[in-house]
């Protein structure tokens, strides 16, 4: 028999997407705290124990809230450890649609980078409130990682949050965090940040303050004090 800690909460993905009414229970305040420490539990998995774990099924329904709003990341039935002095695991792809790594997905090499990938998606989820694929929406926004793209690259920034964030973040802290967005999803894997980094940027220990390029976009440090 297993005994598994009572979350009074549910899983974020119920508030995120669920019939909450056109004022969200999720303030800023407490999807930064859900994405921090989210974020802490990640980074356990990858960096405090040996051998590493990566989860391989980081998404909105596998985080659960307590009472308190505090994260627990669950469902560990598709996690897969890497070996000792292994940078990476060859496996069959797995995962869900919308949150999987484009090169997991056509290499089947896995390894942290995957989970931040994930991370990233789920980290757009928590200040949009959409999903990762949405076909109900026009052609331009059904994936949510090309239409934060493309919204970033056209300076809509303040359009990304979800409307039903009541108040609206401060647009310094907004920044911030979009920021470690587009950092986790960088093309090229071996550009995104360990997990520990992730979670100094987004308690801002430490804020990446410099020219952040993908094939579409930037966002410059003139920029970010454009929205200070």
């Amino acid at each position: 028999m297993l005994v598994y800690e009572f979350v009074e909460n549910g899983n974020l993905e119920q508030w995120l997407h669920g019939d909450v009414g056109p004022v969200s229970p999720l303030t800023w305040e407490i999807r930064l705290k859900i994405a921090i420490g989210t974020a802490k539990g990640i980074a356990y998995l990858h960096e405090g124990l040996e051998p590493k774990v990566v989860h391989r099924d980081i998404k909105s329904s596998n985080i659960l809230l307590d009472k308190k709003w505090n994260p627990k990341v669950s469902d560990f039935g598709m996690a897969k450890v890497l070996g000792s002095g292994s940078s990476y695991v060859t496996t069959r792809v797995m995962g869900t649609f919308g949150y999987v790594a484009p090169e997991y997905a056509s290499t089947g090499m896995l390894n942290e980078s995957s989970d931040i990938y994930s991370f990233g998606v789920l980290l757009m989820e928590l200040i949009s409130g959409r999903s990762p694929v949405d076909y109900n929406r026009p052609a331009g926004e059904v994936n949510l990682v090309e239409w934060f793209r493309g919204m970033v690259g056209s300076r809509r920034v303040e359009d990304l949050a979800d409307p039903r964030i009541v108040p609206a973040p401060a647009p310094r802290v907004l920044n911030r965090v979009l920021l470690v967005c587009l950092r986790c999803i960088d093309s090229d894997a071996h550009k995104r940040p360990k997990m520990g980094q992730i979670v100094h940027m987004l308690e801002g220990d430490e804020f990446p303050f410099r020219t952040v390029r993908t094939r579409t976009h930037s966002i410059s440090q003139r920029q970010h004090a454009s929205y200070s």
